[in-house]
């Protein structure tokens, strides 16, 4: 499991939230290609509805609004695929509306919650707590936008310390819970049996386990490494959400490796599947 003394809290989620929203809402509400294409099979104006949903189905199970819509997590894409489908709504500036109300219930929820509290996840038989809900929505916010301003050509600045919290708060958690071979190409992975020490810069640092078609994600140890891998948490995050080319990084030291099998460094994100 990831350690919760890197995990980030529950003000530094709030405090991201709070600068990201108003971004993303300003952005939706400029859109002037909706019908663009944006990611997979979404326009612009898909990618702003989806946006919108999981705002307000992520507060509604993150307030035990609500129970888990899904049973696994390649039924993901499918579930959201049809939401989108099944909303007419395309008038941008509603669209935004709509986030910025959810958005205000879920901070109030935030600002008021302990955080000891677990509530149901997307996933059946997954609970999470309040904080890992604002990581995940930090996540859609940002990756989401980069989709938007992308087909929109116009810039979307990830400041790295927002795309650190959705790394240590949201995306090694998630994996920690789900089930070890979920998130891992099996054809890819076969036979690799390698430890990763993951740095991800001013944020935080975790070991991914892989283990011929596994992956477990535990807190740094005297465990043996194959490959350190350093990150800058905005590039990071964008190469695993296959947003952007490993490559550049690489060049740009954006993401460094060393250690006895430097080489697994570039194998790391073929290992991955995105749901």
């Amino acid at each position: 499991m990831v350690d919760v003394a890197v995990a980030p809290g529950t003000q530094e989620a709030r405090a991201a939230l709070e600068a990201v929203v108003p971004r993303l809402t300003a952005l939706i509400r400029s859109i002037k290609r909706p019908t663009a294409p944006a990611v997979g099979v979404w326009n612009v104006g898909d990618v702003a509805v989806h946006v919108a949903h999981a705002w307000e189905r992520l507060s509604a199970l993150a307030g035990d609004e609500a129970t888990s819509p899904i049973d696994d997590v390649w039924q993901l894409a499918d579930f959201t695929t049809s939401l989108v489908q099944g909303d007419p709504e395309r008038d941008m500036h509603a669209v935004a509306g709509r986030i910025d109300a959810a958005a205000a219930k879920f901070l109030d929820m935030l600002g008021t919650s302990s955080g000891d509290d677990l509530s149901p996840w997307l996933i059946a038989g997954i609970k999470v707590p309040i904080q890992m809900f604002a990581c995940h929505l930090l996540n859609e916010s940002l990756v989401h936008g980069f989709d938007i301003a992308r087909a929109e050509r116009i810039t979307w600045p990830i400041d790295p310390s927002h795309a650190g919290v959705v790394l240590m708060g949201f995306i090694f958690p998630v994996v920690a819970k789900l089930d070890p071979r979920a998130m891992v190409d099996q054809e890819k992975a076969a036979g690799v049996r390698a430890c990763y020490d993951i740095r991800v810069r001013r944020a935080g640092r975790v070991f991914l386990i892989f283990d011929d078609g596994s992956v477990s994600i535990e807190p740094p140890s005297s465990r043996p490494v194959d490959c350190h891998m350093s990150a800058d948490a905005t590039a990071l995050l964008l190469v695993m959400w296959a947003r952007k080319s490993q490559w550049p990084a690489v060049l740009t030291a954006q993401i460094t490796t060393w250690g006895r099998k430097p080489w697994l460094g570039a194998k790391l994100r073929t290992m991955i599947r995105n749901p």
